[in-house]
């Protein structure tokens, strides 16, 4: 987009040496205007510039959202749709006011759904003498409570052909079912024991219908029917695949596959869609991935960021957790595997020996979440990642008691679908976190939209001494007592403090020791939770203290300085953007002349 020419050619149309403007700063500018790739799913506000920098030149810019109802301006997300995002154009108008000229540049903004998850299930087998499966419950993705008082909540017998369940893996798909594989093997007939794969579905998690494919009878004549392990098979939902009816998407099953009559000599990684009512794998199984060497444990997840297919996989033999990228899941019309990325580099946080690779989003976070089965060392090791390619160590999770997880996977869910499960399948010793919807703020294309966030409520429990936790937020004490502040959610990192006396704390936990009248008053609290979204709270606490009573405060006014704090605030973010009959924006309402409101 540069618009620069050689001087001889500008003299030559006749251009007067002091007549020329080097213009190439200005095509620069409107070059430099990215937002990145961020914008395929925002999930944060954008920062937004008022001017470009081009060598000693400087340009204004203005911005203009498509739809102020998502994206203001500013680059401010103001709504979001539930479980489903919404494209917003914002147009950076780059200006030269030396030429008067100027360029748009349109942005397509993706602005990432609310998702109306509070909590996370952990789905697995817990060992090798019992291939059953079993759920564990999490407030945070990293730290699990065993489910159903630690007792299986599917039975392999009642459902496999080889009386063993083991690596389960669990899709919500966009058709309202839940689907669930599984390896059909019992671990002690042997590694080369299994012939097949369970394939389950349900509406709630807790009801699941069953089918069985055995490759032996299935493929009766082809060299599939000799395979000696049907490995780790998982799902995910192509949403290219185009049904009979017209209708797109359908659950893609894929698995590792080895067969002893030398035509799979190792664990190579094949696919099928699943039929209609998922109770069969369609056609032959077709070659996903090979990377030369045994490949199992294979998890697939789309990031819509860099709009890639992400594989995770095991490198069966030499250790560790690698992965391979594609733009597509398949290619050919689903008959071929897609043009597979150069393997990456090891991704595991460790020396140790890992498998069972899985990977998962936080909830309303654009954070990832790859975690590994630490099998020789008794816990599961968890990493984080912004964009999938550098993973940082955040915990190792023991394994032990009832919680002993092998090889699963962990799928966000509702706060209702958390309330069904627990009174399905009792769980003590576990307070489950709600994350309420956002308040609506209008409607569009006939759905709901809501605010940007929606803030956790706290809690506010309090303890006197030794005795007992209580919800309160008024509180009466003796002159000399103890008082523990103590609120919920537990697993909350981001507290902040102000009370009495200069009381500061960015502890959730805290404790006021012989305590006296100059400790009398409000004690504010405020959590932050992950989604950035702040709640407040507010325990009252008096000790009787002749030598200090308590005098309560006057109420708030509406002239009180955090009152015309509060108004400023509210006219700042709906105060209207002015701009100039050029287009270049103003920093006030101009007292005279013509002006444009955004």
């Amino acid at each position: 987009m540069k618009r620069t020419y050689p001087l001889v050619i500008l003299l030559a149309l006749g251009v007067q040496a002091q007549d020329i403007v080097d213009i190439a700063p200005f095509w620069r500018a409107i070059d430099s205007v990215s937002l990145g790739n961020t914008i395929n799913d925002l999930y944060t506000d954008l920062t937004l510039p008022d001017t470009i920098k081009i060598g000693g030149e400087t340009f204004p810019v203005t911005w203009v959202s498509s739809d102020t109802l998502f994206l203001r301006h500013d680059g401010h997300i103001n709504g979001r749709f539930v479980g489903e995002n919404k494209e917003v154009t914002l147009t950076a108008t780059v200006h030269d006011n030396l030429n008067q000229k100027k360029q748009d540049v349109a942005n397509k903004v993706s602005i990432h759904g609310f998702e109306p998850y509070s909590n996370y299930l952990f789905a697995y087998f817990p060992a090798n003498n019992d291939e059953n499966i079993y759920y564990a419950i999490s407030n945070d993705g990293y730290n699990f409570t065993a489910m159903n008082n630690g007792k299986r909540v599917v039975a392999a017998d009642t459902v496999s052909i080889k009386k063993g369940l083991r690596d389960p893996h669990v899709l919500r798909a966009p058709d309202g079912w839940f689907y669930m594989v599984n390896t059909d093997m019992k671990s002690a007939e042997g590694w080369s024991s299994n012939r097949g794969m369970v394939l389950m579905k349900s509406r709630d998690l807790i009801h699941w219908k069953h089918a069985t494919v055995h490759f032996p009878d299935k493929y009766k004549g082809k060299k599939f029917a000799n395979v000696t392990r049907v490995w780790a098979p998982e799902t995910i939902w192509d949403d290219s695949y185009e049904n009979k009816d017209g209708s797109k998407g359908r659950p893609l099953v894929y698995y590792s596959l080895l067969t002893d009559d030398g035509t799979i000599p190792y664990d190579q990684v094949f696919f099928n869609y699943a039929n209609e009512d998922f109770t069969d794998l369609e056609g032959d199984p077709i070659h996903f991935f090979d990377r030369g060497k045994s490949t199992i444990d294979m998890d697939i997840v789309y990031n819509p960021v860099d709009k890639y297919y992400h594989a995770f996989y095991k490198n069966e033999g030499d250790g560790g957790i690698c992965k391979v990228k594609a733009q597509s899941l398949t290619s050919a019309n689903g008959t071929k595997a897609p043009n597979w990325s150069k393997q990456s580099k090891a991704l595991q946080q460790t020396t140790e020996a890992v498998e069972g690779a899985g990977v998962f989003k936080l909830i309303n976070q654009n954070s990832w979440v790859l975690m590994y089965d630490c099998y020789m060392n008794g816990h599961y090791q968890f990493t984080s990642s912004a964009d999938l390619e550098t993973f940082k160590f955040v915990q190792d999770t023991k394994t032990s008691g009832a919680f002993t997880p092998r090889h699963g996977t962990i799928l966000p869910i509702t706060a209702q679908e958390t309330a069904a499960l627990m009174k399905a399948f009792p769980t003590s010793n576990f307070e489950a976190k709600v994350i309420n919807l956002p308040d609506s703020i209008g409607v569009c294309d006939g759905k709901k939209v809501v605010g940007p966030c929606s803030a956790t409520k706290i809690i506010p429990y309090v303890k006197v001494g030794e005795a007992s936790w209580n919800e309160t937020t008024d509180l009466k004490v003796a002159k000399g007592a103890t008082v523990q502040l103590g609120p919920h959610p537990w697993d909350g990192k981001i507290w902040s403090w102000e009370g009495p006396g200069g009381f500061k704390s960015t502890t959730r936990e805290n404790t006021l020791k012989n305590v006296d009248g100059t400790k009398s008053g409000y004690y504010t609290v405020t959590y932050t939770n992950e989604t950035g979204c702040k709640s407040i709270a507010k325990i009252k606490i008096v000790v009787d203290d002749p030598d200090h009573p308590y005098v309560e405060p006057p109420p708030v006014s509406i002239s009180d300085r955090g009152m015309r704090e509060i108004h400023k605030d509210l006219r700042l973010k709906h105060a209207p953007v002015y701009f100039d009959l050029l287009g270049n924006r103003l920093k006030d309402k101009p007292r005279n002349g013509m002006y444009v409101v955004k």
